[in-house]
């Protein structure tokens, strides 16, 4: 589970990786809404709550690791983010991997699915930005 400070930027953020909505709950008296979001149907779920009413949000931690999702093509996926409006915080230097994270900071790890592809330009030679 994940939370949401703005629901829909959160949604957009987890749609332009890959993921769709497979369900959702709202509840009345509890003030949240869940959103179920997973790369296929069956695939496992990441979980985004989102509480109705306004709270500060702790910076994650770093003991919580990151979310990782594996993609056929990561320099593909890696333009599509950028144009997007997602930075990219560890470029994919060795077609392997890159990092970005979530509206609410949520690190999440892009994986090339098999082998790695072949170092490309922007990529091989953009230098890694902020924290991952």
């Amino acid at each position: 589970m994940v939370r949401a400070s703005d629901l829909e930027r959160t949604m957009r953020f987890f749609r332009a990786i890959g993921l769709r909505e497979t369900r959702r709950k709202s509840s009345e008296n509890g003030r949240f809404t869940l959103v179920f979001m997973a790369s296929a149907p069956g695939a496992p779920e990441i979980e985004i709550t989102h509480n109705w009413d306004p709270e500060e949000f702790a910076p994650p931690s770093r003991s919580m690791g990151h979310l990782a999702y594996a993609v056929d093509d990561i320099f593909a996926k890696a333009t599509e983010l950028r144009d997007a409006g997602i930075e990219i915080l560890r470029p994919p230097h060795d077609g392997k991997m890159m990092f970005v994270k979530s509206p609410d900071g949520i690190s999440v790890e892009i994986l090339q699915k098999g082998e790695p592809l072949e170092a490309r330009e922007p990529w091989a030679s953009m230098p890694n930005v902020g924290s991952w």
